[in-house]
């Protein structure tokens, strides 16, 4: 099964998650990705900030039925209600939405655990089609 990241931050997760994923290409913008030669794309950002920005703008322009959100939120108040807001946004534009928004306060280890089981429960989902 192939998938691609799209890195709009958390690359320190995402590197730290790649030796599980040999299959994984990793990207840091859509640029170069065509949508159609993968099973799935996992999109992971830092909401609260520009990146969580851009995440949204992705979502709007990429059309794929088989997409994972995965998102930190921002630690600092104006970054914390910000997150909100673009939570709701990616909620609004994704009604079927897949993947997950955890709080920036976790641990980095307990981030790269949300991330390896969202992947492992898309895999095994797209496995048992």
């Amino acid at each position: 099964m192939r998938f691609a990241i799209v890195s709009f931050g958390l690359k320190d997760v995402v590197d730290e998650i790649l030796p599980f994923y040999p299959q994984a290409e990793v990207f840091n913008s859509l640029d170069d990705l065509n949508v159609g030669d993968y099973d799935f794309i996992v999109l992971t950002s830092e909401l609260g900030g520009v990146e969580g920005e851009r995440l949204i703008s992705a979502i709007e322009s990429i059309a794929c039925e088989e997409l994972v959100i995965f998102c930190t939120t921002a630690t600092s108040l104006n970054g914390i209600l910000r997150s909100r807001s673009q939570a709701f946004e990616i909620v609004n534009k994704l009604p079927t939405f897949d993947g997950a928004i955890l709080s920036g306060f976790l641990k980095f280890e307990d981030k790269v655990e949300a991330l390896k089981m969202i992947i492992d429960d898309k895999i095994d989902h797209l496995a048992s089609k």
